[in-house]
C-alpha cells in the first residue's frame, strides 16, 4: 500500500512531568527519589532541599524555585514549541490534525499508567490557558477536535477565553475536525487473518486517505494505521491485490466502514514492526476521529461476514482462494536477474505469494549465494523495505508481502544488496499459480551461472575481476587468487549453476503449503 506520509510537525516531547500538580502516579515516594538523586551524584544543597519537603510535588517546586529545574512556566513554553509550526501560513487543516495527533501519541506513550489522559489534557489545558500565547490558541483549537471526548469541552472554553482576551484564530481553525467523506474501500485476505482498508476525506480538492490493517489473528486491533495523500493509488493497488487473488474487494458505505474501524478501536492496537508502533501511536487519535465522521455520515449496514469474530472469507475464483480447509495457497514464480551483468546472471524461484520480504530476502540470498554480510532493501511502488531504521528511511521487510507489493503477472520490484558494490537485482512476476501438492517452497526451478563473490566492487569489478583471472601474467592475478581464497584461477567457474544446489541451499527456508 502507498505511504506517502505528510512530514510530522509539533513532533517535540512534551515536559510533562515538569509540570506540577495533579496526579504524579509511578513517581517513586520521596525517600525513593532523595536516594535516586544522592546515587546520581546531587549536590548536598540539593539532597537538604528534599529532606525539607513533605512530598515529591513540594520538593519539585523547591528545586524549580531553586533555579535547579525548569519551572512551571518554563515547561509550558518548552510544550508550546511544539505547536509553532501551525502558524506558519502554510499550514492547514490536515496538518494542524496530524501535529495534535501526533501530540496525543507522544502524550499517552509518556503518561504513568495509572493516570488517565483525559484527566491528565484537562491539567495541562489548564495550564496553557494561563500560559496563553497564539501557539497556545492553536493547541488548544486541535485538542477541542481531535482530543480524548471528555477532555474537548475544556480546550474549547479555554480557546474561547484566549480568543475573548484579544488572540485570533489561524485560518485553518474553520472547518478543522470536518472533512468531507469520500470513498471507504478494503479487502481481506482469503485466511481472514487481515483486513486491509482505506477512509478518504478531503480539505476542499486536497483528499487523504486513512489507511488502516487490521489483524485478527492478533485480537482484531489496529496493527498500522497511517496517512496518504495519494487516496487514488492506494484505490488501484487494493484492486489489483484482490484481482490478483480472487479476493472479494469490497466498496463501504460510511457508517459500515466506521463500524468496522469502530469495532477495531475497541480492540487492543497490535502493532508488531517498529514502524507500525510508531505508525499507531500518531495516527490513532486522528482514526478516531474519523470514525466519529463515519458514523455519523450514514447508517451502519451489517458488517460483512456477520457479527463479531473474523469477516467471512472473501469470495475466491479459480482455484486460487487460499482460505482455510480446503483452498488452494497461491505461489509466485519471479525471475531475479542480477542488473548489469553479461552474460546474464539470474534465479527463477517459485515462492509462497504471502512470503514476507524479509523472507524474500533470505530465499536471494540463498538462491544466489550471497552471504548476508551487508545492508540490503526493496524499491516497490509501496516503499522502500529493508531493515526498519529512520536512519536508512526503510520500512520493515517483515511487515510487507510480496503480493502486497507486486500482486500480478508483470509487476516487478528491485532488491539491492550491498550499499558499497550495489548488487541490483531486478525481481519480475512471471505468474501467480496454485501451489503443488507436496512441494516445499520457495524452490529453484532455473537459473544460469554462478553469483559473484561478495565485496568484489558490483558488477565492474566483477568483470575486471574475471579478465584478471583469466590473464595469469597479470600483475594482481596472484593477489587475487590469494584473495579469494584459491589455488588456481579454475576454481572459479563463472558459468557454474545447479539447481540442486540451489534448492539445498533453500531447504531451510521451505515449507509444504500442500499435503499429498
Amino acid at each position: 500500500m502507498s505511504d506517502t506520509r505528510r512530514p510530522k510537525q509539533g513532533s517535540r516531547q512534551p515536559h510533562l512531568t515538569l509540570v506540577p500538580g495533579g496526579q504524579r502516579a509511578g513517581m517513586a515516594e520521596l525517600a525513593e527519589f532523595r536516594e535516586h538523586l544522592a546515587t546520581a551524584g546531587a549536590p548536598a544543597e540539593v539532597l537538604e532541599m528534599l529532606d525539607t519537603a513533605s512530598d515529591v510535588d513540594e520538593a519539585m517546586l523547591r528545586l524549580a524555585e531553586a533555579g535547579l529545574l525548569p519551572g512551571p512556566e518554563d515547561s509550558v513554553a518548552g510544550l508550546l514549541e511544539g505547536w509553532q509550526p501551525l502558524l506558519e501560513p502554510a499550514c492547514d487543516a490536515l496538518n494542524a490534525e496530524l501535529c495534535g495527533t501526533e501530540f496525543l501519541g507522544m502524550v499517552r506513550s509518556a503518561a504513568p499508567d495509572d493516570v488517565r489522559l483525559p484527566d491528565l489534557l484537562i491539567e495541562l489545558i489548564g495550564q496553557v490557558r494561563e500560559y496563553g500565547g497564539a501557539e497556545a490558541l492553536a493547541m488548544l483549537r486541535v485538542l477541542a477536535v481531535i482530543g480524548p471526548p471528555e477532555a474537548r469541552p475544556a480546550a474549547a472554553r479555554a480557546a474561547d477565553a484566549l480568543v475573548a482576551a484579544g488572540l485570533t484564530d489561524c485560518a485553518w481553525v474553520k472547518g478543522l475536525g470536518s472533512p468531507r467523506i469520500g470513498r471507504c474501500f478494503g479487502y481481506a485476505d482469503a485466511f481472514g487473518a487481515q483486513e486491509s482498508m482505506a477512509v478518504t476525506f478531503s480539505y476542499g480538492r486536497k483528499s487523504h486517505a486513512v489507511v488502516v490493517l487490521i489483524d485478527h489473528d492478533l485480537g482484531g486491533g489496529i496493527k498500522d494505521c497511517f496517512l496518504s495523500d495519494r487516496p487514488d493509488r492506494i484505490r488501484a493497488k487494493y484492486q489489483q491485490a484482490a484481482r490478483g487473488f480472487g479476493l472479494e474487494f469490497c466498496d463501504y458505505q460510511p457508517g459500515e466502514a466506521g463500524a468496522i474501524l469502530d469495532r477495531a478501536l475497541s480492540m487492543q492496537p497490535c502493532p508488531v514492526e517498529p514502524d507500525q508502533i510508531e505508525d499507531v501511536r500518531d495516527h490513532l487519535d486522528l482514526l478516531r476521529a474519523r470514525v466519529e465522521l463515519l458514523l455519523a455520515g450514514g447508517e451502519a449496514s451489517p458488517i460483512r461476514g456477520g457479527g463479531g469474530g473474523r469477516p467471512a472469507a472473501p469470495r475466491g475464483a479459480a482455484g486460487l482462494r487460499p482460505a482455510r480447509g480446503g483452498g488452494v495457497p497461491a505461489v509466485h514464480r519471479v525471475k531475479i536477474s542480477l542488473r548489469g551483468a553479461r552474460p546474464p546472471i539470474w534465479r527463477r524461484l517459485e515462492v509462497p505469494s504471502g512470503i514476507t520480504l524479509l523472507r524474500l530476502h533470505q530465499a536471494i540470498q540463498a538462491a544466489f549465494g550471497w552471504e548476508d554480510d551487508h545492508l540490503w532493501v526493496f524499491e516497490t511502488p509501496a516503499g522502500d523495505y529493508g531493515k526498519a531504521g529512520r536512519d536508512l528511511g526503510h520500512r520493515s521487510a517483515a511487515g510487507a508481502k510480496l503480493s502486497g507489493v507486486a500482486a500480478l503477472p508483470g509487476d516487478r520490484i528491485r532488491y539491492i544488496y550491498d550499499f558499497g558494490d550495489d548488487w541490483e537485482h531486478d525481481i519480475t512476476v512471471e505468474d501467480v499459480l496454485p501451489a503443488e501438492p507436496g512441494v516445499a517452497y520457495p524452490r529453484c526451478t532455473a537459473g544460469r551461472r554462478a553469483c559473484p563473490p561478495e565485496d568484489c566492487g558490483g558488477i565492474w569489478g566483477y568483470q575486471d575481476l574475471l579478465e584478471i583471472l583469466a590473464d595469469p601474467r597479470h600483475a594482481g592475478h596472484a593477489a587475487l587468487l590469494e584473495w579469494l581464497g584459491l589455488g588456481a584461477a579454475a576454481e572459479l567457474d563463472p558459468a557454474h549453476f545447479d539447481p540442486g544446489e540451489v534448492n539445498e541451499s533453500l531447504s531451510g527456508l521451505s515449507r509444504l503449503l500442500r499435503k499429498r
